[in-house]
């Protein structure tokens, strides 16, 4: 069978130990180039791994090579940019959360997409957690019933990214635009995708900057886009997003607070027949009158290993992602709408 050439773009700490360790170990990919601002990075990674291609510039990878898709994993200013050019060429395009940070380019990106038959991917990994698979499927068979009501939230203690994740001009956001797409989009994925109406929001950077002493944060491998050391983004933001058929989404994020930190996300659904909670994994309900509490038992899953396989599935298959770029836009569009909100001191109504 012929294998699905492919490209990662932006060799940060993740990508090389995620996208790239994947495809590389999927029998159906050959990870045949490697583009990184940073060529050297790119040489480097690229020689120990056994790639013979790497470029500086996305331009000269499409110039030069014949690929089936590309992984783009660079700031979140650039997915669309980027994701344009290989769209230009027929080029399938898997694009790491969020799916970029204006609307109007994702629009005009998607209307390019569609009209070259090109396929798109949004980087949700927390759809593919097995708890979550799970659950939906409670979900989907009615046993919730109508859902009204979910809290979804992530807090960390101390947890704020050191790098351009804090530029908004690269980043697009904070701790919402972060983490907050993860927990939006997760909550949003369960509860079927229904249409948002209008939406609150409060973003503020709190801790900012904060000098803790004997604590560590993430880091971006980009030197040259963290040299500024910009930090104008939310650490904290909290929303309510009210949907067309009636149900409400509250959600809480933070990077840095005074407070209990998280051990991942919490999303607590209730709905009219019976209610879940996320993590860990529980169902309730009543039968024969008497209240219920359902634990399935379950083994854990590589979430990223099968992220990117079923990308790969989708493109020798033919068959839609889970989470396409339309569904990456509406997400952008919530978080926007939150941010909208939370500057104007008012509700907004989509």
């Amino acid at each position: 069978m012929k294998k699905v050439r492919v490209a990662i773009i932006g060799i940060g700490a993740i990508a090389e130990s995620t996208h790239l360790h994947y495809l590389m170990e999927n029998e159906l990919t050959e990870v045949v180039g490697l583009v990184d601002m940073d060529v050297n990075r790119a040489e480097a990674v690229a020689k120990k791994n056994g790639i013979s291609h790497w470029f500086q510039s996305v331009e000269g990878l499409l110039e030069s090579m014949v690929i089936d898709a590309v992984f783009i994993c660079t700031p979140n200013s650039t997915h669309i940019p980027i994701a344009k050019k290989a769209a230009e060429k027929g080029v399938h395009v898997f694009i790491e959360k969020p799916i970029g940070i204006q609307i109007e380019e994702v629009e005009e990106y998607i209307e390019l997409a569609r009209a070259n038959k090109v396929k798109t991917m949004v980087g949700m990994t927390h759809r593919f957690r097995r708890e979550a698979s799970i659950l939906k499927s409670y979900i989907d068979k009615g046993k919730l019933g109508d859902l009204y009501y979910v809290k979804a939230k992530l807090f960390r203690g101390r947890g704020t990214p050191i790098g351009w994740f804090t530029n908004k001009s690269l980043s697009g956001g904070g701790a919402l635009m972060d983490i907050g797409v993860h927990v939006l989009d997760l909550a949003w994925w369960l509860m079927g995708c229904p249409e948002p109406r209008a939406i609150s929001g409060k973003a503020i950077g709190a801790l900012g900057n904060y000098q803790t002493k004997y604590t560590s944060s993430w880091a971006s491998k980009n030197n040259q886009l963290n040299a500024n050391h910009v930090f104008d983004v939310d650490d904290f933001s909290s929303g309510w997003i009210r949907f067309r058929n009636g149900a409400v989404l509250n959600i809480e994020v933070a990077w840095a607070m005074h407070g209990e930190q998280d051990e991942g996300i919490s999303i607590e659904l209730f709905g009219d027949q019976g209610g879940a909670k996320l993590n860990p994994l529980t169902i309730y309900g009543e039968e024969n009158g008497i209240v219920t509490k359902n634990e399935p038992h379950f083994a854990k899953n590589d979430v990223f290993q099968d992220e990117l396989n079923h990308f790969i599935d989708c493109l020798v298959e033919q068959k839609e992602p889970l989470i396409d770029a339309e569904q990456g836009l509406s997400v952008l569009k919530m978080l926007l709408a939150l941010y909208e909100s939370s500057e104007e001191e008012r509700e907004v109504i989509l």
